[in-house]
């Protein structure tokens, strides 16, 4: 199998007029003197895979940078403007959060953020924590859950759909088996109707006469809906009202930013339990492990005239077992406190909260009511238009039948009474077959519209669960996601100083508030310290460790296929011998600036700078 390579290309970077340089997959040290360009090497390459600044030679319009393997080719150029420095070109990586793990875990330079807030002892959480990316986990969860309230409350206003839809299907049966009987019945009446009634003029009267005693009935079944419908808007129309004054009472009635206030007072007040706690912890840790450990915990044990002594790790004074018995027992009951005092407030937080979500609710269902009872007015102006209209038409279908009655009964004078009961019953029966057809209709129309809502709760059941879970998957994301992260970057954090070796370091990790804490040898003493105590090359390498444990952690060689170190100035020879070795293989090209003094491994590819010419 061919050997991966990358050819890099640099115009008027830095201190570069022109350089070309190619990568194996084998490590490469860019060794040179101050001064040689070799961070400005460094910079065109971060600049090709997609970092957003490089430096233009002075003197020089724009640099440019080209990128290449067997598989693509890019260029990026960067040029000077009256606005200052724009850049064309598609970078390497383009993804601006993959750009943000390539500038903070893979661009190792001297200039790095996270090895300068090190060096500073600046706040490292938020370079650490940021491409978790929790607060859109949060909003994410936020909106799940806002969208599963709305399928909820739209699934409970639809009420037992599946009830309603049996209704009517029995509605619907007895409908049927009624319209066979009377279907049956007006053939039975037909053949007893005598054949020698030749009145084509009344049957013309009576067949009017049928058709509007149907028309009259649908009318009056239309107009019992609409008072009805009418009845319910505005029964709806207090209960929003009622609903209404409730909420606008919840919501006035609550200070929401006295209570926003209270829950950060109190957020603030678990903040100090929980440092102190871990504090009290630590403490009571070490004091423990000063009684019980041989290894980290007590310098030595004598027995004494006024009984058995250890010396104390932390101030090399010695104390009596009795007097170190006491301290733990103090400490213990302290951290109990502490504990009792943080379960106490918690709870109070959530329960503030609470209070803030329902005067949100509150809000949310007050914009949600005045729309509804808006939509209802028109509803109600709709329906009552409806009303007046259909009780007009009924009117006109009764005068109507008034005058076809006295028509009818004038023809039926010379009707004999016997043939007048038939054909009464006939129409009668035509008139009912008639009203039970439109009433079957209506009601295939309601079960279908029944089976169609049905199907649509059905879909809003399924969104729900799956809503659920997501969720849930969301918030055991967001609470397990800081302790992974944590996890991962100590044990990461351990394989390299195993690998390094530092002989007064013996751990670096990240506590419960994601600060370091180093563990470390003085005077033949271990003790933990902080950052801020340590020497400026201590600090340097601590920065640059920390660094490469995110470049593991958060799996940059997915990213970019280079990582890229300069200033390792805390490093002998023998130990960037052993960082380049753990990091071979966990990226497909490796690039290390050195100074011309270092000893190279000559297993590595080395590419020599000369110092720059003054011009």
């Amino acid at each position: 199998m061919a050997e991966k390579t990358l050819h890099l290309e640099l115009e008027n970077i830095g201190g570069i007029k022109r350089k070309e340089i190619t990568l194996t997959g084998e490590p490469t040290f860019i060794q040179g003197p101050n001064a040689a360009n070799k961070s400005s090497l460094l910079r065109g390459l971060l600049f090709a895979l997609g970092s957003s600044t490089v430096p233009i030679r002075s003197g020089a319009d724009e640099a440019r940078a080209v990128l290449s393997s067997d598989e693509t080719q890019i260029e990026r150029i960067a040029r000077r403007t009256d606005n200052g420095v724009e850049t064309s070109g598609e970078a390497w990586i383009q993804d601006p959060d993959d750009v943000t793990l390539l500038e903070r875990f893979a661009a190792l330079l001297e200039t790095n953020s996270l090895r300068s807030a090190v060096a500073r002892n600046e706040d490292i959480e938020p370079l650490l924590k940021g491409p978790m990316n929790i607060e859109s986990l949060e909003e994410e969860r936020a909106t799940k859950m806002r969208r599963k309230r709305e399928l909820t409350t739209e699934i409970e206003s639809v009420g037992d759909v599946d009830d309603k839809l049996e209704d009517r299907q029995r509605e619907l049966e007895t409908k049927r088996e009624r319209l066979d009987e009377l279907e049956s019945k007006l053939e039975e009446l037909y053949d007893e109707q005598d054949d020698t009634d030749s009145d084509d003029g009344l049957q013309e009267l009576r067949e009017k006469r049928a058709d509007l005693r149907s028309d009259e009935a649908e009318s009056e079944a239309q107009i019992e809906q609409l008072e009805t419908a009418i009845d319910r808007l505005e029964d709806r129309k207090h209960e929003i009202s009622a609903e209404l004054e409730e909420a606008r009472e919840a919501v006035e009635e609550t200070d929401i930013e006295s209570l926003k206030q209270k829950r950060k007072s109190v957020r603030s007040e678990l903040d100090d339990v929980t440092k102190r706690l871990d504090v009290l912890q630590s403490v009571l840790t070490a004091n423990r492990e000063m009684l019980n450990s041989e290894f980290t915990g007590a310098l030595g044990r004598d027995s004494g005239l006024m009984g058995e002594e250890v010396t104390c790790w932390t101030c090399g004074q010695s104390a009596s077992i009795d007097e170190l018995d006491e301290t733990v027992e103090e400490l213990t009951t302290l951290v109990k406190a502490d504990k009792r005092r943080k379960r106490e407030h918690e709870p109070k937080i959530d329960e503030i909260s609470e209070q803030i979500e329902q005067v949100r609710r509150s809000e949310t269902n007050i914009q949600e009511l005045e729309a509804e009872e808006q939509d209802i007015e028109q509803k109600l102006a709709s329906r009552r238009d409806s009303l007046d209209e259909r009780q007009e038409q009924c009117q006109n279908v009764r005068e109507r039948l008034t005058e076809l009655d006295e028509e009818i009964a004038d023809r039926n004078a010379d009707q004999r009474s016997e043939q007048s009961e038939l054909t009464g019953e006939i129409e009668e029966t035509r008139v009912e077959i008639r009203t039970i057809r439109r009433d079957i209709e209506r009601l295939e129309e309601a079960s279908e519209s029944l089976r169609e809502t049905r199907a649509d709760v059905e879909r809003k059941r399924d969104e729900v669960a799956q809503l659920s879970e997501e969720i849930t998957t969301l918030t055991d994301q967001i609470e397990n996601l800081e302790s992974e992260l944590r996890a991962v970057f100590n044990e990461t954090m351990d394989e390299l100083l195993d690998a390094l070796e530092f002989e007064r370091i013996e751990r670096v990790w990240l506590d419960g508030e994601f600060e370091l804490v180093i563990a470390r040898e003085v005077d033949g003493r271990t003790q933990s310290d902080s950052i801020e105590h340590l020497a400026e090359s201590e600090r340097e390498m601590i920065g640059l460790v920390l660094a490469l444990a995110g470049f593991v952690t958060y799996d940059v060689d997915d990213v970019t296929p280079v990582l890229a170190l300069d200033s390792l100035g805390a490093f002998d020879a023998e130990r960037t011998r052993r960082l380049v070795d753990y990091f071979a293989n966990k990226t497909d090209f490796l690039v290390a600036t050195v100074h011309p003094e270092s000893t190279v491994d000559t297993a590595f590819d080395t590419i020599l700078f000369e110092p720059a010419v003054q011009n």
